[in-house]
């Protein structure tokens, strides 16, 4: 049978057509992932601050047509997730100083989306019974007669936690080994229970904190002064994602999370609704929002703009 002769403009122009059915291919893949880029996956420490910033981006991601995967875990696994691209978004990295060593190691592949609130702090504290006059600092826990009266546990969330390796560090700086002191890390149900277990038996205690955080809002704890510094300055939080994953989401999307800002008042109000009033994080986050319509109205402008 003979076979039928094609000729080297026919191969040509075959191979053209299958060049522009490629790009074409590839244009309308592009075009179908920019208009639906798939669940984003937005990650946050399994801390209830944490839980409460991220249901409000959450919240807001779904107001704006998104499905939201949540995963949360410690600091050493959300990071390193944000860096191999594992989560898309994380809510939130204290920056420059409170997770500066996660974000110099994990961060290179990553970039800051909005600063969600100013003035994140580590401290020291002491329940505010403990007379101010014999415990001012945290080199005051070294003073013999503070010792005495002291319980030496001094009782901290995770291991991989920021406040609770600045706290490791504080101890030996302070020179608090000799006298007896000791951090004990542990899940955050096991740090709240230490404060309240000594309040109600008006023991003295240390207790490593933070702000923003729901037990700040009754002024019952009085911060240490650090003289030494150990635990560092102020930092802002940031809303932060994967680069790549970034180039990914539409603009609108995009705009809306800028223009996002909480303040620490607000973390601290949500984290109360879920810690006192027993809320869930959603149920809070969502609360707040319906209070703070404005100020949501006005982050949600962006996506017309």
């Amino acid at each position: 049978m003979p076979q039928a002769k094609i000729s080297r403009r026919s191969l040509l122009a075959g191979a053209a057509a299958a060049m522009l059915t490629g790009a074409a291919a590839r244009l309308v893949a592009a075009q179908a992932q920019a208009q639906n880029p798939g669940p984003v996956v937005l990650g946050q420490v399994s801390l209830s601050f944490y839980a409460v910033t991220g249901a409000v981006i959450q919240n807001l991601l779904e107001k704006l047509g998104h499905t939201v995967v949540v995963r949360q875990g410690p600091h050493e696994e959300m990071f390193p997730l944000l860096d191999s691209g594992d989560i898309d978004l994380m809510a939130a990295a204290w920056l420059p100083e409170g997770h500066a060593a996660y974000w110099k190691r994990y961060g290179q592949r990553a970039q800051e989306v909005a600063v969600l609130y100013e003035d994140a702090r580590f401290f020291w504290a002491v329940p505010d019974y403990v007379p101010a006059s014999e415990v001012g600092s945290i080199a005051d826990l070294a003073k013999p007669q503070v010792a005495a009266r002291m319980s030496k546990r001094i009782q901290s969330v995770g291991s991989g936690a920021a406040i609770t390796v600045l706290s490791h560090k504080a101890v030996g700086d302070y020179q608090l080994g000799a006298a007896g002191y000791a951090v004990q890390p542990g899940p955050a149900a096991d740090w709240i229970a230490a404060y309240e277990k000594a309040r109600a038996a008006g023991e003295w205690m240390v207790f490593p904190t933070w702000a923003p955080q729901y037990l700040n809002r009754d002024g019952k704890l009085r911060p240490l002064q650090d003289t030494l510094g150990v635990l560092g300055g102020t930092s802002h939080a940031s809303l932060v994602g994967s680069t790549r994953r970034l180039n990914t989401l539409p603009r609108n999307t995009l705009a809306v999370l800028a223009r996002v800002k909480l303040g620490i008042d607000a973390v601290t109000e949500m984290d109360y609704l879920v810690n006192v009033g027993k809320l869930t994080p959603r149920e809070a986050a969502s609360m707040w929002m319906e209070r703070n319509h404005d100020l949501v109205t006005g982050w949600l402008q962006a996506e017309a703009a």
